[in-house]
């Protein structure tokens, strides 16, 4: 039993919720609802359990294959089972092979037991998270604590308070055909139908119920993503939006980058001023320098051929890999 985990702070008054009472009419099938508590408890299971809610219930049935959690959970957990007055708590010990070993207290302070055959029940004596024993006083005071919990959940729904005492204090554990017999719960059946119906018509104390559980809908309550996964929908959303948001970011830092690279290429010459270098005609070239590089150059039209060497010029259009160029005004002499 890990007292250091905190699972289920929240009281199950949250898993049942406003249920009160039996509000079905005569001619309508009861209905039950059905969560299942599986596998080590934690802070997820809270959360699935506290999601739970339901209203006018016949029943709430809790599915049991855990060893259990914190003493203080439990306490939180038989505390609302135990004040939850206008609906029963059936727990069922399920399915075969399965166990509940701490969860023993939740067994205990329901108001209908039941398990399936082949399955335990039991050994619950306090122990730190790393299963060692609690030493000297402190693991005295607690395994005190527990048993006289124990004890005072079985006498209260007419439960073996020898063999409650036992599972605390001697880890003492049970099958179901022995739990049956020496009534620590009152029913073993090999599924819920049959449980709730060996129930129906049973009066329960001390919440002095009366079940109408036969032929009753189950309503399965599956654990959402967030209680199966730990991680909010709210949190994917996020991710989700800054993901997308990267990629346009990405997307467009690309379009920067591949403009980029067209406007200071060769078509990004345009409208440039050069010096010719090697004298540019018509049929055999020549060679500008532009913006710091050398381009091979033809002149615009034949009364610019040839441009000589020292030239200025501007680059007025693309051809064949080469920049075409014509004389500044600065660079044409004036006719006079």
């Amino acid at each position: 039993m890990r007292r250091h985990l905190a699972w289920l702070a929240v009281p199950l008054a949250l898993f049942f919720g406003a249920a009160g009472g039996f509000s079905h009419a005569q001619d309508e099938a009861p209905e039950v609802f059905v969560a299942q508590v599986k596998g080590e408890i934690d802070e997820r299971t809270a959360g699935y359990v506290s999601e739970a809610e339901r209203d006018g219930a016949a029943a709430v049935v809790l599915e049991i294959d855990t060893p259990g959690g914190s003493l203080d959970a439990m306490q939180e957990i038989v505390r609302s089972e135990s004040n939850i007055g206008g609906v029963p708590v059936v727990t069922y010990v399920t399915p075969r092979g399965a166990r509940a070993a701490s969860a023993a207290f939740v067994v205990m302070g329901s108001d209908v037991a039941a398990m399936a055959p082949q399955t335990r029940l039991g050994a619950a004596h306090p122990v730190l998270s790393t299963g060692a024993d609690i030493e000297g006083s402190l693991g005295e005071k607690v395994t005190n604590d527990a048993a006289a919990l124990m004890v005072g959940l079985a006498g209260a729904h007419g439960r073996d308070e020898a063999w409650a005492e036992s599972a605390v204090r001697e880890s003492v554990a049970i099958d179901a055909a022995e739990a049956l017999e020496l009534g620590v719960v009152e029913h073993v059946e090999p599924d819920l139908n049959a449980v709730l119906a060996a129930a129906d018509g049973t009066r329960v104390e001390p919440k002095g119920l009366t079940l109408r559980t036969r032929d009753a809908l189950l309503v399965q309550k599956p654990p959402s993503f967030e209680e199966r996964t730990g991680i909010s929908p709210y949190l994917l959303w996020a991710l989700a939006g800054i993901t997308t948001l990267a990629l346009a970011l990405a997307a467009l830092g690309y379009w920067r980058m591949v403009r980029g690279r067209v406007t200071t290429g060769a078509e990004g010459m345009i409208g440039e001023v050069g010096t010719v270098r090697r004298t540019v005609a018509e049929g055999t070239g020549g060679m500008v320098f532009v913006h710091g590089e050398r381009w091979r150059a033809v002149p615009e039209r034949p009364e610019y051929d040839p441009i000589g060497v020292g030239t200025e010029v501007e680059v007025v259009a693309l051809r064949e890999g080469a920049v075409v160029v014509r004389p500044t005004e600065a660079s044409v002499p004036e006719e006079g």
